[in-house]
């Protein structure tokens, strides 16, 4: 007996399909801060629509610069799989961290 045997023409006759769950290994957390951005002296912010703009604008491309540049380096990383660093890790001084990337 299946699940859908009470269920009458095409809507019984579909196949069932039951989701699986698949855990992700863990990998590496990528993170840089970006150079602060000043906003002292900038109280017209709050009331000037054109000058929150361009902060806004400023802001958005600074991060977008970042996140690009941190997928970039995530690339490259010889050390981004679970298993690699596993591996250097198990040839290495127990003390010693796995290699990263210099900003």
């Amino acid at each position: 007996l299946g699940c859908r045997d009470t269920v009458k023409g095409d809507d019984g006759n579909q196949v069932l399909h039951l989701p699986a769950v698949l855990p992700k290994v863990p990998g590496r957390l990528y993170f840089l801060f970006g150079k602060p951005i000043e906003m002292k002296g900038m109280d017209n912010v709050l009331t000037d629509r054109k000058k929150a703009n361009e902060v806004y604008l400023q802001i958005e491309s600074e991060v977008e610069n970042v996140v690009s540049y941190l997928k970039r380096k995530r690339k490259e990383d010889p050390y981004r799989s679970i298993t690699r660093r596993a591996l250097y890790h198990a040839t290495q001084d127990p003390s010693t961290q796995v290699p990263t990337f210099e900003p």
